[in-house]
């Protein structure tokens, strides 16, 4: 028996020395693609990934590793990540200056609808929309949908590519959760307001109409998400979606009693 766990012992160290050898092989562009799969997913994968070796540690280093890392583990608000000095920060501040998508859509979202900085924010929202962040760009298309007619037309080219994958609801839902726990400065988007409606078609039947059938069904509270569904399906007017859409965004900013 004393032998057979010598002979394990070695076969284990065997085992272990034949996969570094085989990881110095891998191309270094190959591991900061796969490592930075891992930060995507898990913040702790990645650290025990970073403890392996000397191989994994370098390529866990490169920038495009911190650019994807996940924000899942950190609270959205609020923003003490550049001020205190502990390890979090400087993982944080690492990621920032890295690129990290979440970050930029985090901090747009603070300075937009926070603290009142309107263009700092903007093209925060930007930087994460154009590079992919959905809830990014769910918000930028909302913001620009506001705007003067060129901005509309490319809010609803992004709100449509949003449609197309399916994910509005879950953009809706994770962009409210994060409203619900920000300060809200005064909104400068009187999105309830606006002089038009997305929708110019004349023999559109929905046209204009979107508000109105929002009011009407949620106040017989039987509203659920089944019901929207078949609803929404009933219309064929993607700009009427996207009125539809601003209303129920607009409808994160109202005052909470």
């Amino acid at each position: 028996m004393a032998d057979l766990g010598v002979i394990n012992n070695k076969m284990k160290k065997q085992h272990k020395k034949s996969l570094s050898c085989g990881i110095k092989f891998l191309p270094d562009e190959l591991l900061v693609e796969i490592f930075g799969k891992v930060a995507s997913q898990s913040i702790v994968d990645l650290c025990k990934v970073k403890l392996s070796c000397k191989e994994f540690q370098k390529a866990a280093e490169n920038d495009h590793v911190y650019q994807h890392a996940s924000m899942e583990n950190f609270a959205l608000v609020p923003l003490p990540w550049f001020t205190q000095q502990h390890k979090k920060s400087c993982f944080l501040k690492r990621c920032r200056e890295s690129g990290n998508l979440e970050i930029s859509y985090r901090e747009g979202m603070m300075e937009y609808f926070s603290y009142g900085q309107f263009d700092e924010g903007l093209e925060n929202l930007r930087k994460a929309a154009m590079n992919g962040h959905d809830e990014g760009k769910y918000v930028y298309s909302m913001i620009l949908m506001c705007g003067d007619k060129e901005e509309m037309k490319q809010g609803l080219q992004l709100f449509h590519s949003l449609k197309a994958s399916t994910c509005i609801r879950r953009c809706r839902k994770r962009v409210n959760s994060f409203v619900r726990s920000m300060w809200l400065k005064d909104n400068p988007m009187l999105l309830l307001n606006r002089p038009s409606f997305l929708c110019c078609s004349t023999t559109c039947p929905t046209r204009g109409k979107m508000l109105h059938n929002y009011n009407l069904n949620v106040s017989t509270k039987w509203w659920s998400s089944s019901d929207e569904d078949q609803w929404l399906r009933a219309i064929s007017c993607h700009s009427c979606l996207a009125d539809y859409e601003l209303i129920l965004f607009s409808k994160m900013f109202q005052p909470r009693y």
